[in-house]
């Protein structure tokens, strides 16, 4: 069973691959929802990506409205027409039918000049034009894709529906291969609108089930799948233990944090969670390990300035190579994109090391839907791991609380879990830390003296004997 991409990356991975050669998608939507947007990336990635010629059959655009429209994108349909790989043909129902009838006719006749492999229809729901029977119109659309299947083409089809509530099935969901819903509809929770695409059904082939969310990018539709992590994962228990940068903090912590695993830095605001995070980066770019540092709250400047204070240099390692930061501001942020772009970085930078600041700012968009922020949460620990990173997770607690994370979930999701905490002595503060959780290591258990030294953050613990240290 030989599978061809749809051009669009997210959906291919969805269908696992792309769609059957050969078989009928029907792709269905509300207006607006990105429809004919689909199809039509389909037909241009075929040309452009896999050498594969494409019709475009519109029932009421003419091409001129399709040309404009592709051109938003960069696709320039006019051009690759003239290279004859693309035809683009306005027509009805009814002369589409007439024509696939004739052993001669131009559908036929372009397939063998352009040696066409794919076809867009745009859209069968113009079909009822042809009968008022749905058993008349259901026989229509059988023989209309039986014929274009028998003349080799993969066929994609789209269908306007009226509502994004209660779809129920129609006639052409049966008769077709695969169907593929598109949806705009706006959150209950912020009002915005929310582009999803969802595979209802795909015969003689698996995908990821889920609504999956979308976007128009600057070059096409772009998908981003709910799963993003990879299927092979690294074992943390087997993996080399990686310095913090706190020789301290590695003692509490039975030698350091180890490779492909996750640890929750939680505490107050100013208990030195970002310091402790960027520590932890900077002794990673000393032994040449890469880095990446996820901004949610504060910008790259501010972080730098901060960084400074301590002699580190982040200009410095960027330019290095040695540490890449991203800045996703929460108020903008979506989760479903955004771990997408997290698994991008990973990839494309090698990082064996990454810092959230914080996962608390990130989970902003479900910060009402505990249920969501532990699956976000859980998909981010497994995606880290299974691309071989070791992470550091900070999360914000309130003043005073005795909570470990933020929103009660994620403690329960990561391998390790770090508490610094600030209380106040007289006039004076005391800093603390706490390893409260550490998977397969054999911590340090209690709360232990830390300082925030002009160097960086100093955690002081005592030995089975002799006097308190650092071993700095």
């Amino acid at each position: 069973m030989e599978k061809i991409p749809t051009g669009i990356e997210g959906l291919d991975l969805i269908l696992m691959g792309g769609i059957v050669r050969g078989h009928a998608i029907l792709v269905e939507g509300t207006p607006g929802a990105g429809k004919t947007t689909v199809g039509i990336q389909f037909i241009h990635e075929g040309v452009v990506r896999y050498g594969e010629a494409g019709l475009i059959i519109s029932f009421e655009q003419f091409p001129a409205q399709l040309y404009r429209d592709a051109a938003n994108f960069g696709w320039d349909l006019r051009a690759l027409e003239a290279q004859n790989k693309v035809r683009v043909c306005c027509t009805s129902p009814e002369v589409l039918r007439d024509q696939l009838q004739k052993p001669d006719g131009l559908i036929d006749e372009w397939i063998q000049e352009m040696g066409a492999r794919r076809i867009l229809i745009d859209s069968i729901s113009h079909l009822d034009t042809l009968s008022a029977d749905p058993m008349e119109r259901r026989v229509l659309a059988v023989s209309l894709l039986n014929a274009l299947k028998q003349r080799g083409l993969t066929v994609l089809v789209t269908k306007e529906v009226t509502s994004e509530e209660g779809y129920g099935c129609s006639f052409e969901e049966y008769v077709v291969d695969a169907v593929i819903r598109v949806s705009n509809t706006a959150d209950q929770e912020t009002g915005r609108r929310q582009r999803h695409v969802e595979v209802l059904k795909s015969r003689g082939q698996d995908h990821i089930s889920g609504r999956h969310y979308f976007r128009f990018g600057p070059e096409g539709i772009e998908v981003f799948p709910l799963q993003v992590v990879p299927t092979h994962q690294a074992v943390p228990g087997e993996a080399a233990l990686l310095p913090t940068g706190v020789a301290g903090l590695d003692h509490l912590l039975d030698g350091g944090l180890r490779q492909a695993s996750s640890l929750l830095l939680s505490g107050e605001s100013g208990t030195g969670k970002t310091i402790l995070g960027l520590q932890f980066l900077q002794e990673g770019a000393s032994l040449g390990e890469k880095g990446l540092l996820f901004l949610y709250q504060e910008t790259p400047e501010q972080v730098q300035q901060v960084a400074a204070s301590f002699g580190w240099d982040l200009a410095h390692l960027e330019a290095e190579g040695l540490l890449t930061v991203v800045y996703a501001p929460f108020a903008e942020l979506s989760l479903a994109e955004h771990l997408w772009v997290v698994r991008v970085q990973l990839q494309e930078t090698g990082a064996r090391r990454v810092v959230f600041d914080s996962l608390s700012a990130m989970l902003h968009e479900v910060s009402q839907q505990p249920h969501m922020a532990k699956e976000r949460t859980d998909q981010l620990v497994r995606l880290t791991k299974g691309l071989g990173a070791a992470a550091i997770f900070i999360a914000e607690v309130p003043a005073g609380s005795s909570r470990i994370s933020t929103y009660g979930v994620e403690e329960t999701l990561v391998d390790s879990v770090v508490l610094l905490r600030s209380t106040r002595d007289g006039l004076r503060r005391k800093r603390g830390i706490e390893v409260f959780k550490a998977r397969g290591a054999n911590h340090v258990m209690g709360e232990h003296r830390m300082r925030i030294t002009p160097s960086g953050i100093k955690v002081f613990y005592r030995p089975a004997r002799g006097a308190e240290r650092d071993d700095a």
